[in-house]
């Protein structure tokens, strides 16, 4: 194990130094997985973030607070709101039901969805998937903590998400 968190610091391993690490769930890598969210490459700062969200360590919510809520790419942003939910810290269930609901709100100060060789650029389909994925990830990890926020239904939401949301809602008062 010692020699993944080392792997971190060299820029070509690192991707697969973070996976690795959060597969095995390694807690003494949290502090050196913190340390890649600063990096400039979106899918090793992703592959950070879903290994602090397998690792479940609540010393890793602050930082992933932070990623969720500035990183200029909109998939690492999301992928944090998805470990922080996951992890149920109340910022990601409010951060989740929000994309739900308003992901151009929440994923407002972005520059690019994802830097890599096919997606790039924030375009209308990749908000409405984002919208419809958070829908399903609220029912899939159960945040019925979510109701307060889903509950006042916008009347401005599309008609398809407006029933989806209902869906969730059902789902979660269920449980």
């Amino acid at each position: 194990m010692d020699y993944l968190i080392a792997a971190l610091a060299d820029p070509r391993l690192r991707l697969f130094a973070a996976s690795s690490l959060g597969e095995i769930r390694a807690h003494a890598a949290v502090p050196a997985l913190v340390r890649n969210l600063n990096v400039k490459n979106d899918p090793v700062r992703n592959a950070a973030v879903k290994a602090l969200g397998r690792i479940g360590d609540p010393s890793a919510i602050p930082s992933l607070v932070d990623v969720a809520c500035t990183d200029e790419a909109a998939g690492v942003r999301t992928t944090a709101i998805d470990a922080l939910a996951t992890l149920g810290a109340p910022e990601g269930v409010q951060l989740m039901a929000r994309l739900a609901l308003e992901p151009a709100a929440v994923l407002a100060g972005t520059t690019r969805f994802f830097e890599g060789p096919v997606v790039r650029w924030i375009r209308r389909s990749h908000l409405r998937f984002v919208q419809t994925w958070a829908a399903r990830r609220l029912r899939q990890l159960h945040l019925v903590e979510a109701l307060p926020l889903l509950e006042p239904l916008p009347s401005s939401l599309r008609l398809l998400q407006r029933l989806r949301l209902r869906r969730t809602i059902r789902v979660l008062r269920a449980r």
